[in-house]
This record gives C-alpha cells, sequence and structure tokens, in this order.
C-alpha cells in the first residue's frame, strides 16, 4: 500500500498537479516560469550532449581534437551562464508585470536551472510545447 502511494504521489508530481508539488514548486510564479522555460529552446538543455561529443573528441589522439573539444565545451558553458543571467532578469521583469506586489527572490535562479536541464529529464514534465505561448 505505502509502495502504491509513493508511486501515485511521483505520478501525480511528474504531472504537476499542485498538491503534489514540494513547497519549492509551488504556486503560479513557478509554474509560469516553468511554463515560460519549457515554451523556448535553451543552450543549456544541450550541455550535456556536447560534453558527450567532447568526450568523443578527447579520444583522438590527435592534439588539436583534444583542444577543440574544450574550447566548445568551456564556450558552451559560458555561454549558457550569459544566458541564464539575461532569462533570471527577463523571468523576474514578465513575473513582476503579471503577478505585482509578489517576491522574484529565486526565480531567476529556478528558472535557469530548469532550463540547464534536457527537456525529457525536467521533472515535473513540460506541460507546454515549444513555440507555444505562455499565459
Amino acid at each position: 500500500a505505502a509502495r502504491a502511494s509513493r508511486i501515485a504521489q511521483r505520478a501525480a508530481y511528474l504531472r504537476g498537479d499542485e498538491s503534489a508539488l514540494p513547497a519549492r514548486d509551488r504556486g503560479p510564479e513557478k509554474k509560469f516560469v516553468r511554463n515560460y522555460i519549457d515554451s523556448r529552446r535553451s543552450i543549456g538543455e544541450f550541455f550535456l550532449p556536447i560534453i558527450g561529443f567532447v568526450l568523443v573528441l578527447s579520444l583522438i589522439p590527435i592534439g588539436a581534437f583534444a583542444v577543440a573539444g574544450i574550447v566548445i565545451m568551456y564556450g558552451v558553458l559560458l555561454f549558457s551562464v550569459i544566458d541564464g543571467f539575461f532569462l533570471s532578469r527577463k523571468i523576474k521583469a514578465e513575473v513582476t508585470q503579471r503577478y505585482p506586489g509578489k517576491s522574484t527572490k529565486g526565480l531567476g535562479l529556478y528558472g535557469w536551472l530548469r532550463s540547464t536541464q534536457m527537456r525529457r529529464m525536467r521533472a515535473p514534465k513540460p506541460q507546454i510545447k515549444r513555440g507555444d505561448n505562455v499565459n
């Protein structure tokens, strides 16, 4: 019975049911941030596959390939951090406009961290398709 309860709780969490979400994911502002992130593409969500490619490059015994892999890895990391900074500012501005009087503390980091996860690995699962408008 306990196992069935945990499985049902996890399924509700992945669906995004408000009652099943932990405190860090609750509220209309967090739902907006999740939908905002899920409606767009981000370089951060491709970081892990790019690291896999860099790993393959590093296995080639030619120094130029290893250097190219390192440059690609750090370039993507830097671009992801810069994108996260501007994304954070945009999220805070949107939340301030849509939810006046609500705190934006932590929402930028919340959105940036979600944007660095591969889309199919995100929890709760995306509830909006890429390119859709966020209401």
